[in-house]
């Protein structure tokens, strides 16, 4: 009997440890001047009367600043950029980019103009204006806007509600960040609605079904969104009856970091390098560029000579200072031979490098693009063999979150 009292004590501590918390409100912490790098992944299915179509994996990035903050609502501004997988690369490639500016408000509501079709979820998540304890629960409304310019011919954001569901699950320690976690549940159901003078040939959506179950994680340090985790399920009848279904997943996170000193971080990088001979280091409007020069190459080939390791070695020990930061590998020639070769060649030698640093630091995968230039931007004159060999290089460029969105 003894043991079965000391039993029913253990349970009673536990289930008031577990379901019991101080009650608190949670808000956006937005600041002037915040800069937000946003991530996410989409892994979907795609169904037509229910028989298989294809698969598709998209990525979706974000670069917002906060440009005004009256201490209730902060303006962003900024670009989205949404890019496909290519299969035959094994790499994700441009596909839109989108600017935006809106009003978010400390609980999480949107005051955004309807032409803008980004961000594609408005009001999740949004809190309550009062104290919540683990366990509470609160119902709110959201939106969508898709871009059905490219599907269906129809040139505005398509925006649609949803009524979404949250409950407060709890607190944790993930990754040395003190995170609590939400559930969040949202559901569309909604009826298109077109002008008697649409005029359209092709079938239009009719109407949008759909649910998501999504696993939130909020960072308690910064009081900022920090990453999630979803499952979908949604259909769009057509208006000749057809059925188009996705079903998925997708994942996501945000940075947050406020503007530094491009100086200093030049500085750093210098010294990080100054091993490697005749690199240099300097920032452009796109960011920091490390001009590798053609070191890593034979004599106009795409060939890597063989000390080519310790260099990408010591330029990935750079790259992993900027985790948040896009990074583009850019080929140059100088303008010897025709204009289609020097093209090619720089092209090579871009993917060559970008192949190299995924290689030896898969991380990277996700942010590296590349591309070749040609002779097109000469940084000395060609009629000069020493300007010819300042000519021929690939530039690594560190991509400023600040660059994109203006004030």
């Amino acid at each position: 009997m003894k043991k079965l009292k000391l039993l029913l004590v253990a349970v009673l501590i536990f289930f008031f440890n577990a379901f019991s918390s101080e009650a608190e409100t949670f808000f956006f912490n937005f600041q002037k001047d915040q800069i937000f790098t946003i991530n996410a992944w989409t892994d979907e299915e795609i169904y037509k009367n229910d028989i298989f179509i294809k698969r598709s994996k998209t990525k979706t990035t974000g670069v917002l600043k906060i440009i005004d903050f009256d201490g209730h609502r902060a303006l962003h501004r900024g670009i989205y950029t949404e890019y496909g997988y290519n299969e035959l690369d094994e790499n994700y490639v441009i596909v839109n980019q989108y600017e935006t500016e809106f009003y978010r408000d400390k609980s999480g509501y949107y005051d955004i103009d309807r032409r803008f079709f980004m961000p594609v979820v408005r009001n999740v998540p949004v809190f309550p204006e009062k104290d919540i304890t683990i366990g509470d629960q609160w119902t709110a409304k959201a939106f969508e806007a898709h871009d059905f310019r490219k599907a269906y011919g129809i040139s505005n954001p398509v925006i649609f509600p949803a009524a979404v569901s949250y409950q407060y699950l709890g607190n944790e320690k993930i990754e040395n960040k003190n995170i609590s976690k939400f559930s969040i549940n949202y559901v569309i159901n909604y009826t298109m609605r077109y002008s008697t003078t649409t005029g359209a040939l092709n079938p239009l959506p009719y109407r949008i079904i759909g649910y998501f179950n999504q696993l939130f994680l909020w960072n308690r340090d910064l009081n900022l969104p920090d990453s999630y985790r979803e499952n979908f399920d949604f259909i769009i009848i057509m208006s000749n009856g057809e059925i188009i279904e996705y079903v998925g997943k997708s994942h996501g996170n945000v940075q947050v970091k406020q503007p530094v000193n491009q100086e200093t971080e030049i500085s750093k990088i210098r010294e990080q390098l100054r091993k490697i001979p005749d690199v240099k280091v300097a920032k452009s409007s796109e960011g920091i560029v490390i001009n590798i020069g053609e070191i890593l190459f034979k004599f106009d080939s795409d060939e890597l000579v063989p000390e080519y390791s310790s260099t990408i070695e010591n330029i990935i020990e750079v790259l992993k200072d900027y985790p948040d930061r896009k990074i583009r590998i850019v080929g140059h020639t100088d303008s010897s031979g025709t204009e289609n070769y020097n093209l090619s060649l720089s092209l090579r030698r871009a993917k060559r490098v970008a192949e190299e640093l995924i290689n030896k630091s898969p991380s990277l995968e996700n942010r590296i693009t590349y591309m070749g230039i040609g002779e097109k931007m000469p940084i000395a004159p060609n009629d000069t063999e020493e300007g010819r060999k300042r000519n021929r290089r690939v530039e690594i460029i560190i991509v400023n979150p600040a660059r994109e969105p203006k004030n």
